[in-house]
């Protein structure tokens, strides 16, 4: 027989505290190494080959990123789609994304001790300046780069909105006229050779117009091209809402690595230059995420820097989805121009281990990105959470905790071979902001307490053993019914015998910069071939964000912040104010 029974609220909160530690416990580690090229693009290895070398890394997955397209092409003026030359490297959509995909889509399935995954890498615009004849062509952002995972079959692959890509019906709307004219044009001078009437000029114009009508073809890959010059960000977005239509991730890559080549095509030769551009990050919407981790510094992820900018507009309603940081591994050839497998490593949390959980992962920002030095062993979070201590409530990575108070912020760090005197420097970012700072001795656990700036907000971690031990952690969001504090609370449970130094984070100096011109227009990015986003006049002072590597007459644009919007301005029309006059 039933019977009813009081169930006292510190059992209620226990029940509700275990049951979370086991969905928690739910999620396993799985080490992926992202953005590998094969054979099909610029890699040195095949499929199975990866396969093997992954094995002998301790990898768990592995996902592709070959490039769609490895080429530029240059043509003759007004007839550049017929008469042009071509320089680059072999590409994924040469061999045919089908082969590509049933290729891997076949091992994945008869082998089950790696998970692999498709996506490909692609640079959908770039730009022309300067002539062959005077031996100084450069194109433009050719190194400006977007992964693309989970597109569903081959046709979106091929019809992906490039430069110089398949034939495709999507612009036919846009482009049918001037093709109608001059098809009409080679059909009215068809006819005049036929009818031999000045056959000869009837025939030079049929010829000239059919010439005309193939350059002008409305079948076109991108609606887009390369000699119009700079079309900031207006082609990647593009990119990224195809994709995002097609239900795929797109991760920025190599946001921070200036890129400067030369190709030779046997007829001309051309240089390649990409500058930095992480201010990609502002300008763009609607993308998964972005690299955090290389093999040399990433200054997107540092406290006040492009990724908390993004995160501080999602807070604010600005963006309709946060950014996650990844960690590509950027691999072509093993020992060639200091490629490693696995030196750089995505670590995703997924309840078991399979494609879609991974994708999935990825797409919710259950990760975290991290680098990996020469030996087997790496830094691995093992823990990452919020707590609600009134509920037993937690969140991770990803994740968004709605609590009573402040949150607990638990942490668990080791190295995964088991290292036991390793000191690790780690940074918590709450809203932008470094708040606290501590160097442990690894492996650690424990729960720190910080009091929120504001009821909604986010904590990341930054770790660092040294130079090639490094990670990153995705944010994790919460909602609090608390009232803000301006001060920074210092309470801390450790739970680990280890000796923790604790130092509290200064604040930044901040540097202003007054404005020289008369009236100084900002802008949405750093050219004058961005939108105007406002004006200032002459004396105005505007806090100094930080400078881009974009560079005019001799000078950078910066980027400066006001009325918490930022904007791009040449430093040519600013100056920067000393110390004693900055208040």
């Amino acid at each position: 027989m039933w019977t009813r029974r009081k169930l006292n609220l510190p059992v209620l909160v226990a029940l509700l505290f275990f049951w979370s530690q086991g969905v928690q416990a739910e999620y396993q580690q799985w080490d992926l190494a992202a953005d590998i090229k094969t054979r099909f693009s610029t890699g040195c290895s095949s499929v199975s080959e990866l396969m093997t070398q992954a094995e002998l890394r301790g990898l768990d997955t592995l996902l592709f990123g070959d490039h769609d397209h490895k080429s530029v092409q240059y043509g003759v003026p007004y007839v550049e789609r017929i008469l042009r030359t071509r320089m680059g490297s072999r590409s994924l959509l040469d061999n045919g994304a089908a082969t590509y995909l049933s290729e891997i889509n076949q091992i994945d399935k008869s082998d089950d001790t790696l998970v692999l995954i498709p996506g490909v890498e692609s640079s959908p615009f770039y730009y022309w300046t300067g002539s062959p004849l005077d031996h100084n062509l450069v194109a433009h952002n050719w190194d400006k780069h977007l992964l693309i995972v989970g597109l569903p079959n081959s046709r979106d692959y091929e019809e992906l909105p490039t430069l110089n890509s398949s034939f495709t019906t999507r612009y036919l709307e846009d482009d049918y006229l001037l093709f109608t004219i001059f098809c009409i044009g080679a059909l009215i001078g068809l006819y005049g050779f036929l009818g031999k009437r000045w056959r000869g000029i009837s025939f030079v114009f049929a010829l000239i117009m059919t010439l005309l009508a193939a350059n002008a073809h409305p079948f076109k890959s991108s609606p887009f091209d390369q000699y119009h010059g700079d079309q900031g960000v207006e082609p990647y977005q593009y990119l990224i809402d195809y994709a995002d239509s097609k239900g795929a991730l797109v991760f920025w890559n190599h946001l921070e690595m200036p890129v400067n080549e030369e190709l030779d095509s046997g007829l001309i030769q051309v240089k390649t230059r990409t500058e930095s551009h992480p201010q990609d990050l502002l300008l763009t919407q609607r993308y998964t995420g972005f690299q955090a981790m290389s093999d040399s510094p990433v200054s997107a992820v540092e406290p006040g820097k492009e990724w908390d900018q993004v995160l501080m507009q999602y807070l604010k309603g600005r963006r309709d989805r946060p950014v996650w940081g990844y960690g590509p591994n950027d691999f072509r050839c093993e020992g060639k121009n200091g490629d490693f497998l696995g030196d750089v490593r995505t670590i995703v949390l997924t309840s078991r281990k399979s494609r879609p959980a991974m994708v999935k992962a990825l797409g919710a920002g259950r990760m975290y990105a991290v680098k990996q030095g020469e030996g087997k062993s790496r830094l691995s979070l093992d823990s990452f959470e919020l707590i609600d201590s009134a509920s037993g409530n937690r969140a991770g990575m990803g994740g968004e905790l709605k609590t009573a108070g402040p949150p607990g912020i638990h942490f668990k760090l080791s190295m995964t071979g088991g290292e036991s005197d390793v000191r690790a420097t780690i940074r918590l970012i709450h809203n932008g902001k470094a708040v606290r700072q501590g160097l442990l001795k690894l492996p650690y656990e424990g729960v720190w307490r910080n009091a929120p700036l504001s009821r909604r907000g986010y904590y990341r971690l930054l770790v660092e053993v040294d130079a090639y031990n490094q990670l990153v952690s995705n944010p994790i969001f919460f909602e609090s019914g608390h009232s803000p504090s301006a001060d920074v609370a210092s309470s801390e449970t450790q739970t680990s015998a280890t000796q923790v130094t604790e130092e509290k984070m200064p604040a930044p100096a901040e540097k202003y910069v007054e404005v020289t011109g008369r009236v100084v227009r900002l802008r949405k990015g750093p050219s004058i071939q961005f939108p105007v986003v406002g004006k200032i006049n002459r004396g105005e002072r505007l806090l100094f964000v930080r400078r881009t590597d974009v560079i005019w007459n001799g000078k950078a644009w910066i980027v400066i912040k006001k009325e918490d919007d930022l904007a791009y301005v040449w430093e040519g029309l600013v100056k920067e104010l000393p110390p004693d006059q900055r208040n």
